[in-house]
């Protein structure tokens, strides 16, 4: 029974980050609150601002599909939650082990004492991707964030999960062409499961005025377009921080 451990927790794993969406687009009734945050912006002209969660909402909340709809918006404890299937991944043998936190998997870490909201992970076209902003910390301790995310894509380029004689691999390359935010630090992921099946997930970090932008998009291994799919909602994120 303890033998396919592994694969189960994998495969719910593959299912989640390469085919499962949760929640779905809505025609947002965000107006207010996207107001509300512009006012605060304009009337506070700094680069380092450190925005609320109800106005990291807000600019959530006016990111679009391609039909004009906007994403259903979460923020906080609900953001994180998206991903603790995922994490159920941490019972394996992990090595190295500095990689047993699965960053490279496209999973979003909260900052501690920070401000976070982000959109429900939604399709778009081959790809699952999602968006999360967080803010209301220093400066200093998003640009930390963003520092080990791209430490890690050398340090776990290979990573491995064991568990009862089942392997899994995951390895990570530095990649380009992930938006056009000055400063983004991009990779992807291949996860290769102990059956062969395996995905794709990109991920993509940068900072602006104040907030860390982050954006996944992960399907099969066979699809194309993920740089894309996560650049369009670095791109979008970054043109709604003023």
């Amino acid at each position: 029974m303890k033998k396919i451990t592994l694969l189960g927790f994998g495969a719910s794993a593959l299912v989640l980050l390469t085919l499962t969406a949760c929640g779905g687009s809505t025609a947002a009734s965000q107006e207010s609150v996207s107001a509300q945050a512009s006012e605060t912006a304009a009337a506070t002209p700094t680069p380092a601002k450190q925005y609320t969660n109800e106005e990291l909402v807000g600019l959530a909340g006016q990111v679009k599909e391609a039909d004009g709809t906007s994403r259903a918006v979460v923020s906080g404890q609900e953001l994180a939650a998206q991903y603790e299937p995922v994490l159920v991944l941490k019972k394996a043998t992990i090595e190295p082990s500095e990689c047993a936190n699965l960053g490279t998997l496209g999973v979003y870490e909260p900052i501690d004492g920070a401000t976070s909201a982000g959109t429900t992970r939604s399709k778009t076209g081959a790809f699952i991707t999602s968006l999360a902003l967080t803010s209301g910390v220093e400066a200093g301790k998003l640009q930390a964030s963003l520092d080990k995310s791209e430490s890690q894509i050398e340090a776990c380029k290979k990573v491995t999960l064991s568990a009862e004689g089942d392997t899994m691999t995951l390895t990570t390359e530095k990649i380009d062409g992930v938006g056009n935010v000055p400063g983004t630090v991009a990779m992807k992921t291949l996860m290769v499961m102990p059956d062969g099946k395996a995905g794709a997930i990109y991920s993509a970090h940068a900072i602006k005025d104040g907030i860390l932008i982050f954006a996944t998009a992960s399907s099969n291994d066979a699809a194309s377009g993920g740089p894309e799919a996560a650049g369009a909602l670095m791109d979008q994120a970054a043109a709604l921080i003023k």
